[in-house]
């Protein structure tokens, strides 16, 4: 009998579903909020009971039972993991529990109760899940069904996502995030398929996840929503204020692959600082620049810090990050010059905690068989969430007044889209299946000239209606890299920030940020073909071989989900043309 692995990522924000089949692959990925269309979905479960029997329907194979496995075990249930997962509202109830976080004192039973009602939902689901599976009646699902559940620690799941999904036959795993079960990181060693836990002499209580988050909603954004992006694209318009570098530097420091407190007695200084910030509500958000460029350089050197001490526990020179510390891009693009000895660097698409979902299914499934010298992946395809309904598609066709635009004898959808673009137009561009991560790839894109001085505010007013100091993504042609960065890496999963050569720069200011950087995104036609062709058709019109490339989105919403959510973006920005598949939409 075959076994499926059903992978649910529980954290109560983030939630995700992964599916892998009897020969270990991904077969499909996706976080809750996408089919919710609820940034970040807090407190809701990642087993959606209606959307589960369409998924095991499509994903799964016919007669295997199945194995639910998920993140965070049951035993894990402390003071600690809920403190955090509350820690950043500001009220008074977490303003008196902060002073507990260095203690082992457990919380006052009602404090305790506040605490963990929402992680230990989605802790405690599954059950709806089990009851689908045993008693719906449904011809596609065995009535001899077999449903065992496992649970795995919530750090050895995110090293699980990222080590099997890597190149790497042999690596060191660090992880760092705002909390995990007993520490904010964790070491790894991987070799051929296992992952070995490296024990420290304590856990780390401080956490730079949390210090992170602190620092965005000090800078007027909101960290329950997400916004920590906000902060890494404010700090290069700031500059360093040494008094406030010294208060926030002065709190932790690294020992034995972990933060510690240098002196807990600054803890209430540090939160007084941070709150003064909280509370004094920026007129202006530039303003609050300097305090991002400060917090940004501390958070990289506390994680360069650690990457050092790692390195000297499990010496490796290549480097698998992971963890909500990993979605930094700005310092991911800077770890192998920060820390000479790692000579590659990889980060899964997924490095949070929706990526815990693929994590717990590959946990699973090695558990039954034993991984014995595995081989190094090979790239993990992100395109790895939902289709597109064909028969909205269809329905889209005969009942809207959208004019459609055909295509001409021999022409192609991506040089259609590539002549759009040439011609100052932005264009919304659905195709395939969703990706997985935070990051649109080139398959629920909204796509632009880069050449355009002007696009960046454009896009950011008309558009995507966010702050016009938020910068856009390079998605250029891998055998290019090179000639347009400094230090070039490959980048598939727009994971890291790489600095342009200053003659490239000036060919697309649409895409380099004030610093100089970009964001990019590395494209190989064997990854996507179609995007790939959609980028070498406007290289072939225009000379430049990458586009801009942002998520299908406006700033609060997640990347659309569907044909209607598509729509709706379209009808309601300034966006100029729809591209689902090969179908092609003006207004």
């Amino acid at each position: 009998m075959p076994r499926n692995y059903i992978g649910l990522s529980c954290s109560c924000h983030d939630p995700a579903l992964a599916i892998v089949n009897s020969n270990g692959e991904v077969v499909f990925a996706e976080a809750a909020e996408r089919y919710l269309q609820n940034k970040r979905a807090w407190y809701s479960p990642p087993d959606d009971l209606i959307r589960m029997s369409e998924l095991l329907n499509t994903y799964c194979e016919k007669d295997a039972d199945l194995i639910l496995a998920s993140t965070w075990q049951p035993s894990t249930l402390r003071k600690a993991e809920f403190f955090y997962f509350n820690s950043l509202f500001q009220n008074p109830v977490i303003q008196f529990l902060l002073g507990l976080l260095s203690s082992e004192t457990p919380l006052p039973a009602p404090f305790s109760q506040l605490l963990i009602s929402g992680t230990a939902k989605n802790l405690g689901l599954n059950t709806e899940f089990v009851f689908l599976l045993k008693n719906q009646i449904n011809p596609q699902i065995n009535s001899r069904l077999q449903v065992t559940r496992k649970a795995f620690d919530h750090h050895l799941t995110h090293a699980a996502a990222a080590c099997y999904s890597s190149p790497f036959e042999e690596a060191l795993c660090v992880i760092a995030d705002g909390y995990g079960e007993g520490s904010s990181t964790a070491i790894f060693h991987y070799d051929r398929g296992t992952l070995k836990p490296i024990p420290r002499i304590k856990p780390s209580i401080p956490s730079l996840g949390i210090f992170f988050a602190k620092l965005c909603n000090a800078c007027g954004f909101d960290s329950i929503k997400g916004e920590e992006w906000k902060v890494m694209g404010l700090a290069p318009y700031g500059k360093l204020n040494q008094t406030l570098y010294d208060s926030l530097k002065g709190l932790m420091e690294v020992k034995d692959g972990g933060f510690i407190y240098k002196n807990k007695h600054l803890i209430q200084q540090y939160e007084s600082t941070l709150n003064h910030y909280i509370l004094k509500r920026w007129d202006n958000l530039y303003d609050a620049a300097d305090l991002a460029y400060t917090g940004q350089l501390v958070f990289s050197e506390l994680m360069t810090d650690l990457l050092k001490s790692a390195y000297e526990i499990c010496p490796s020179d290549r480097l698998v990050l992971s963890g909500g510390c990993a979605l930094n891009s700005a310092f991911n693009g800077q770890v192998l010059e920060l820390v000479p000895d790692f000579k590659s660097c990889y980060v899964f698409s997924a490095p949070g905690d929706d990526g815990n979902a693929v994590g717990a299914a590959l946990l699973a499934y090695y558990s039954d068989r034993p991984p014995q010298n595995k081989k190094p992946a090979k790239l993990q395809s992100p395109y790895l969430g939902s289709t597109i309904s064909m028969k909205t598609l269809s329905n889209l066709e005969q009942y809207s007044r959208l004019k459609k635009v055909p295509l001409e004898c021999g022409e192609t959808v991506s040089q259609k889209a590539a002549q759009f673009l040439a011609e100052g137009k932005i264009i919304g561009w659905m195709q395939g299946r969703a990706e997985f991560g935070p990051r649109a790839l080139g398959n629920r894109s909204i796509l632009a000239d880069p050449r355009l001085p002007d696009i960046k505010l454009r896009l950011n007013i008309e558009v995507k209606y966010r702050e016009e100091f938020r910068p856009f993504a390079p998605a250029i042609l891998h055998e290019y890299g090179a000639e347009y960065f400094e230090n070039y890496q490959e980048t598939p999963y727009m994971e890291r920030a790489l600095r342009f050569h200053p003659q490239a720069a000036e060919k697309v200011p649409g895409v380099v940020h004030v610093d100089g950087t970009g964001r990019l995104q590395t494209v190989k036609r064997d990854w996507n073909p179609r995007f790939y062709d959609l980028i070498s058709a406007f290289f072939q019109l225009t000379g430049i071989p990458l586009i801009l490339n942002t998520s299908f989105n406006v700033m609060g919403k997640p990347i659309v989900h569907s044909v209607e959510d598509a729509i709706a973006v379209f009808m309601t920005t300034g966006m100029d043309v729809l591209i689902i598949e090969d179908r092609i939409y003006l207004k």
